[in-house]
């Protein structure tokens, strides 16, 4: 007779099923899973389909995309197919600040903005928000002092109305 002990070895994976309810004009007004319902999630608006909100506040829209106002290097460009998130590729010469011009929004914007080319050595924080832009500057990881992004690095952006 053998004294080994022996380890059950299961694996159980659980779905939840989600149910998703709609008004006449196809809006999705709610999210019903096993507990709680999510209401009311992210929806379009029956104006203006493209745009993204919450609670009826304005978070992203897709109708007026994004544009850079200032900074970012020489000729940057910008990818964007919405405000929520959006891509900017540093322009000639590189930068250590650029302004996002963006939709108005009811109070302002809160934006992120990450160098994911230089991350490891620069840091992109927001230094300024009004109701129709965003500024980020650059600085330096290891010094904390302002640094020029590079051309060609690719900064990603994520703008949210308020």
């Amino acid at each position: 007779m053998s004294d080994t002990n022996q380890v059950a070895n299961t694996s159980t994976q659980q779905y939840v099923p989600v149910q998703a309810t709609f008004n006449t004009a196809g809006v999705c007004t709610g999210l019903i899973g096993q507990g709680t319902p999510f209401s009311p999630p992210l929806s379009g608006n029956t104006e203006n389909p493209a745009t993204l909100s919450m609670g009826g506040n304005l978070i992203a829209t897709s109708t007026t995309l994004p544009t850079i106002s200032s900074g970012f290097g020489t000729s940057p460009t910008i990818t964007a197919v919405n405000t929520f998130v959006f891509k900017v590729v540093v322009g000639t010469g590189g930068a250590a600040s650029g302004t996002i011009t963006l939709p108005t929004a009811t109070n302002g914007w809160l934006g992120f903005a990450a160098d994911v080319t230089s991350g490891s050595t620069l840091f992109l924080q927001l230094t300024g928000s009004t109701a129709t832009s965003l500024t980020f500057t650059s600085y330096s990881v290891t010094t904390g002092a302002a640094a020029n992004m590079s051309a060609g690095d690719v900064v990603l952006i994520n703008a949210i109305a308020y």
